[in-house]
């Protein structure tokens, strides 16, 4: 057990350090190879800013994984989640140097959610009694897991709009998903989570206001991502723990409501966000400012506050359905979605008295906006 500290603190602590350390050669870089994110009408920052943050990210997460992580028997699909994942970040990677189609990075994000889920076998197989269904077939599984995958990492994509925001959800998903892992024994997926934490972490010291640098479509996609494998495992592992009866403590017995509630942020706002964009007749991969935290920004907050409300709006949904489990997945989800919305329609009641002059008045607020905006 004391080992395991030590390799989780490890694994953590080496990713923040190679992270730290290779941000500011990639600025520079980006710099002579003019690897920049321009200004433009959808965007707010003023100076160009390098959009390679991901490749840090990337590379602290992936060294300090390989270092710690065990590789066991009982974790075999490993090794499809790392191919995958070094697919999603090359495909984010050519899109912050070279703009990539929506459509190209739709059918990248496909196979990379296919090497998981078919290779892989990662898949949600259980749907804890909603709607009447415990366990799907293998067909429905998988096509359930690639819709859920693809969906958070555009997820991930969607909320990379404002400094430190995209981040800060990052690091409280793989803290909260993490400590389950650990605490239960599923090692390689803690060791997955503190990596990619450290890594973050370390990210946000240069994406702090005024960033330095954005993470990118190498950044958003790949964290999306992991987020959806902790998801989907943690889902799949919570149910095998309840059928074990070896729950102890710690007891999640409405997975699905849990993992939504986790990723909240990021998952209400994608779904609003193409929903509106399909009802008035257009793509819902078109970028626009119309998403919450663009809201908070163009109410006069900065990006620190935004961020910080935002997360204190997530740990809310995280606490109030840990203490609501026994209402049971279909209502907590419905509950979820309408606690949602409520506070949405309040944050769009307020009206914002002049379009933002932000870009005269705060030229330290800068970001960018998500997909096909950047």
């Amino acid at each position: 057990m004391h080992s395991d500290y030590i390799k989780l603190a490890s694994a953590l602590l080496t990713s923040f350090v190679l992270t730290y350390m290779f941000i500011p050669s990639i600025i520079k870089v980006a710099n002579i190879k003019h690897l920049f994110d321009t200004p433009g009408e959808r965007k707010s920052h003023h100076g160009v800013i390098p959009t390679l943050g991901g490749v840090a990210i990337f590379g602290g997460f992936m060294i300090a994984f390989c270092l710690f992580a065990s590789f066991d028997l009982r974790t075999h699909e490993m090794k499809f989640i790392l191919a995958a994942l070094c697919f999603t970040f090359m495909l984010g990677a050519k899109d912050d140097i070279v703009e990539l189609v929506a459509s190209k990075k739709f059918i990248g994000q496909i196979f990379a959610a296919c090497i998981i889920v078919i290779l892989g076998e990662v898949r949600i197989t259980s749907l804890y009694g909603l709607f009447g269904i415990s366990y799907i077939n293998e067909f429905v599984s998988i096509m359930l897991s690639v819709v859920t995958i693809i969906f958070i990492i555009n997820a991930f994509n969607i909320i990379d709009g404002i400094n430190l925001l995209a981040g800060s959800i990052s690091i409280l998903m793989s803290v909260a998903f993490g400590v389950w892992f650990y605490y239960y024994g599923f090692f390689d997926y803690a060791i997955l989570a503190a990596a990619m934490s450290g890594a973050v972490f370390a990210f946000l010291k240069y994406n702090y206001t005024p960033a330095k640098i954005f993470m990118g479509d190498s950044g958003s996609l790949s964290i999306g991502l992991l987020a959806a494998v902790l998801a989907i495992q943690f889902i799949e592992k919570n149910e095998m723990v309840l059928h074990n009866g070896s729950s102890d403590g710690v007891e999640i017995i409405a997975a699905p409501a849990m993992a939504i509630a986790i990723l909240i942020i990021p998952l209400f706002d994608t779904l609003r966000a193409f929903t509106l964009r399909i009802l008035n007749k257009k793509s819902p991969f078109l970028a626009d400012r119309n998403h919450i935290h663009h809201r908070l920004i163009d109410l006069g907050f900065s990006h620190i506050t935004a961020t910080y409300i935002l997360i204190a709006v997530n740990l809310l949904f995280i606490v109030v359905v840990y203490f609501l489990q026994s209402w049971g997945n279909l209502y907590l989800m419905l509950f979820e979605l309408g606690l949602a919305m409520m506070l949405t329609f309040l944050l769009f009641s307020f009206k914002v008295k002049k379009k933002m002059n932000s870009r005269k008045t705060e030229p330290s607020m800068q970001f960018s906006l998500e997909m096909d905006a950047r």
